[in-house]
């Protein structure tokens, strides 16, 4: 009893299992690989994504015009490397991880110079 108390204080971290070998793994075949943590009450998930590519940015922006939750089903599982799965499958935990996964649309900054 004192035990689940205790867990249930500090909370679980679920991240699928995903070691610093998968990670590296990972940003050797992608490059760019983002950790994505949701906090919901004392549990922290975590996820894993690449960086989306052009045919996926394409579908989610056609799709964001008439359903933005679609548009972010299409960004999230196109961009999963692995992590928790009940993000994905918990409907607040997969908004909460969407909004920061449309984050990474603006992670890059572009500048215009006159020459």
């Amino acid at each position: 009893m004192e035990n689940e108390r205790k867990e249930q204080q500090q909370g679980r971290t679920c991240d699928g299992g995903v070691t610093e070998e998968q990670i590296n793994k990972w940003k050797a075949l992608h490059k760019h690989v983002i950790r994505i943590d949701v906090a919901d009450r004392n549990d922290l998930h975590i996820a894993y994504f690449k960086r989306p590519s052009l045919e996926t940015i394409t579908a989610a922006l056609k799709v964001s015009k008439s359903d933005e939750v679609k548009s972010s089903v299409i960004l999230y599982d196109n961009c999963f490397l692995g992590g928790d799965a009940e993000i994905r499958a918990d409907a607040l935990l997969f908004m909460a991880a969407s909004s920061q996964l449309g984050n990474m649309m603006t992670a890059c900054v572009g500048s215009l110079k006159n020459l």
